[in-house]
């Protein structure tokens, strides 16, 4: 039996004497090739800022796959622009076919996703958004690392966008890179000092937490517990002014802000080779232990050479009555079952099936051995029992 308790796994990577090695750096092909960059707060800010270096503006439209979280189509809407939907096929690319024969609605741009960090291919898709004049914002937000019909993730697109904290151990980072489009002229506003301090104590924070930080682990989680106690006695002012966390998400939209020095030296000194061989061999753990499961399936069983998952992919035929028991057991899971209003269903599009039967599976580089192998286990047991009592 699954013990009723939630456990404590990290959801994304933190920092620990771990991610740093003295071994040189490993030069893998991604992102961060790209002739042009821009740090910034994440990837949502990251794609407001693609806008507008594309000039996409009011009452202008922008293809978007049906498949999506609603993080990649609030910066579209808050710049004014009009989202317009795609089907996506089953390999999650976008369905070409479809959109030649009912056309692009007059679209300005197009955002193509490389999901679960395996590169789509891309090449038919810039011929397409050529052909057809549509700028092509290329979503890296899950695959930092990898090739894509043999260039570099990120360099297919007029410009691509990234997420750090998916790939790193920082508390914030988003990354606009492009070849072609300079982005010197993007306005970002710089960060006060505070917000500097903050970013590298949260980094740290997260890594206490979890026991990274050997011979300081002790020391820093009372420092911590300290801290949360005395905020939690401190009586707190009453501010109607103050802003609501759906109003810093605009903010975040409307001013985008430059990423904390903090953040962005972390990310420029772990070592990408640990990220890289951890994510790969704890993906292959997951597919063996989650392979044969009756009621289920791996989306993607085997990687491609020089794939960085950033999730493991499992498609669960009856997703609904094993979702919520597996997210209170603490594993970390998730599901894009949260779609845009009136997303519509288009025909032969996966998008929709994806959005409520595929879970996504942590297995970034600071899940352990044993980490992974509970989170299957647990997956087995409840998944499996599920089917067991449909059967």
């Amino acid at each position: 039996m699954v013990n009723a308790r939630t456990l404590r796994y990290p959801r994304l990577p933190v920092l620990g004497w771990s991610a740093f090695s003295r071994r040189p750096a490993e030069l893998l092909p991604g992102v961060m090739d790209a002739k042009h960059r821009r740090a910034t707060l994440s990837g949502r800010a990251a794609i407001g800022l693609a806008l507008q270096a594309l000039g996409v503006g009011p009452g202008e439209r922008v293809l978007v796959p049906t498949y999506h979280c609603p993080t990649m189509i609030t910066p579209i809407v808050a710049a004014g622009a009009i989202p317009v939907f795609y089907p996506i096929d089953s390999t999650g690319g976008p369905s070409l076919a479809w959109l030649e024969e009912r056309g692009t609605q007059q679209a300005r741009a197009m955002l193509a996703a490389h999901y679960f960090g395996v590169p789509q291919a891309m090449a038919g898709v810039r011929k397409f958004c050529d052909a057809n004049r549509l700028a092509l914002i290329e979503d890296c937000a899950h695959a930092f690392f990898g090739l894509s019909d043999g260039r570099a993730v990120g360099q297919w697109g007029d410009v691509a966008i990234a997420s750090l904290t998916k790939f790193f151990p920082v508390p914030e980072g988003g990354l606009i890179v492009s070849n072609d489009v300079p982005l010197e002229h993007l306005q970002l506003s710089p960060r006060p000092w505070i917000d500097e301090l903050r970013a590298i104590v949260d980094a740290i924070h997260v890594g206490a937490e979890h026991g990274r930080l050997r011979g300081f682990n002790t020391v820093l989680q009372g420092l911590f517990g300290a801290k949360a106690l005395l905020r939690r006695k401190a009586p707190k002012a009453q501010d109607p002014q103050a802003p609501s966390a759906a109003r810093a998400e605009v903010d975040e939209l409307i001013r985008p802000a430059e990423l904390a020095s903090a953040a962005l030296w972390i990310t420029r000194h772990v070592h990408p080779g640990r990220i890289a061989a951890s994510r790969r061999q704890n993906y292959a753990h997951l597919a063996r232990r989650l392979s044969g499961l009756p009621g289920a399936y791996p989306l993607i069983p085997e990687l491609p050479a020089g794939v960085v998952p950033y999730v493991f992919p499992l498609y669960v035929h009856r997703a609904d009555g094993v979702y919520q028991p597996l997210r209170r057991t603490g594993i970390p899971i998730f599901r894009w079952d949260e779609r845009w209003p009136d997303t519509p269903t288009l025909q032969g599009d996966q998008g929709l099936a994806w959005s409520r039967h595929v879970f996504q599976l942590g297995c970034h580089q600071d899940l352990t051995e044993d980490d992974i192998e509970r989170i299957a286990s647990t997956v087995r047991q409840i998944v499996d029992g599920e089917g067991r009592g449909a059967s």
